[in-house]
């Protein structure tokens, strides 16, 4: 198996307790584990939040941790840029903060890799969505296989759960690394670009992370501000020529119907059309 660096951004307001778990599933309860795991403290965290780092380090000696401390927030993207700079290793596997990637993970995802003859750039899986307790499952989202239901996916929606890729640092960079001026969508620009650029793309058709959508997970989901990035990511797909003028206007019609939806609804719709139980 390759060396591989598994690439992490915290901030102040994340649970030490959910980072805990998230840091332990990628490092001690893997049954592959990483050689190098990079943490981006995006401003100053909590001294509890240090606490964790030192104390899963010490548990696992062999992996080398890589700290990087901020002294100002600067977002998402710019985090993951300067992280990812600071992976020794060509493979890297993003993890999010409060979210807990399954044992077999990185042993799935390479095996995968290696069956495949590393003729891959990317490759992602299904996540499922809790409130809770892992177990309490609300939802599977589910995403395109092979490269070419994650190109027709591209079109209309992330074709991949941005928590559970391993990719490849260079293919990355070739693609122009995380685009710090795109709002939220840094991430599926990213795999638009990449997908543009000729990279090989798959999922693996298996829960690969649990992921925590409690904590307002709805509400988030209406920001006005996503209007916004929506608006500017279609304009991006029509001039890159992804998407004809008929499919970004139908894209932003469909990103002001959700936005506007009761919260209600937007859980119901989740709950049975946009995720699988």
């Amino acid at each position: 198996m390759p060396k591989f660096s598994v690439l992490i951004s915290s901030y102040q307001k994340d649970s030490p307790e959910f980072f805990d778990l998230a840091l332990r599933s990628v490092t001690i309860d893997q049954s592959l584990q990483p050689n190098q795991v990079v943490i981006v403290e995006d401003g100053p965290v909590s001294a509890q939040m240090e606490e964790i780092i030192s104390s899963v380090k010490d548990g696992v000696p062999e992996i080398e941790f890589t700290v990087l401390r901020r002294a100002q927030n600067k977002g998402l993207a710019v985090s993951l840029n300067e992280g990812l700079r600071e992976c020794k290793y060509d493979w890297v596997a993003r993890m999010d903060s409060d979210d807990i990637s399954v044992p077999e993970r990185f042993e799935k995802q390479f095996g995968f890799i290696q069956a495949h003859g590393y003729n891959i750039d990317i490759v992602g899986g299904y996540i499922d969505e809790f409130s809770q307790q892992v177990g309490d499952i609300s939802s599977i989202r589910t995403v395109g296989k092979t490269q070419e239901e994650i190109q027709s996916m591209s079109k209309k929606r992330t074709p991949f759960n941005h928590m559970t890729v391993v990719y490849k640092k260079s293919s990355v960079e070739k693609a122009g690394c995380y685009s710090e001026d795109f709002g939220k969508l840094e991430d599926y620009k990213l795999w638009v670009d990449m997908l543009s650029n000729g990279a090989r793309a798959a999922n693996i058709p298996e829960i690969l992370v649990h992921v925590r959508v409690g904590n307002g997970f709805i509400e988030r989901r209406s920001n006005k501000r996503e209007i916004q990035d929506w608006d500017m990511l279609q304009q991006y797909l029509l001039k890159g020529g992804i998407v004809s003028k008929q499919e970004a206007w139908m894209n932003k019609l469909y990103i002001r119907v959700f936005i506007y939806t009761p919260s209600f609804v937007k859980k119901f719709l989740y709950k049975y059309i946009l995720r699988k139980k």
